[in-house]
């Protein structure tokens, strides 16, 4: 009788997490091993890419010129990735006064802007299984 409660737990656990992905994000350009790396992952193309308005926030002390930081346990979907490098760990990407980051930044697909900030389209990412991407920091 126990083993019959258990098998609905058990099959229920299994089609839960078949639904939830690893991402790897690998960020490159790194020239100042000092600060952090703040990424925000974002699945509301309203929101991308303010500050505040992430899906997920992450942060990681930077130790080496390429670092990986692996976003665990996120459902299938479309994403976005903004990240920059907090090189002075003051928590938000210092701008010039054209609103240009003057802190090394980055974005999913390596999507470079150039007069304004990028769409959700422009760094889409559909994750639908474990990925790895590579962003290379834009100084």
């Amino acid at each position: 009788m126990k083993y019959l409660i258990l098998l609905p737990i058990i099959f229920y656990s299994f089609v839960n997490n078949s639904d939830r992905v690893d991402l790897k994000v690998t960020v490159t350009n790194l020239n100042t091993l000092k600060g952090n790396i703040q990424i925000g992952l974002y699945n509301n193309p309203n929101s991308f890419p303010e500050k505040t308005k992430e899906f997920k926030a992450y942060s990681k002390a930077v130790t080496n010129n390429t670092m990986t930081i692996v976003l665990k346990d996120l459902i299938k979907d479309d994403y976005a990735i903004a990240l920059y490098h907090d090189i002075n760990s003051d928590g938000k990407c210092n701008l010039n006064f054209l609103g240009i980051p003057i802190e090394p930044y980055g974005f999913s697909k390596n999507f470079k802007p150039v007069l304004s900030k990028p769409s959700f389209n422009d760094c889409k990412i559909e994750l639908d299984k474990n990925m790895t991407i590579v962003i290379k920091l834009i100084d």
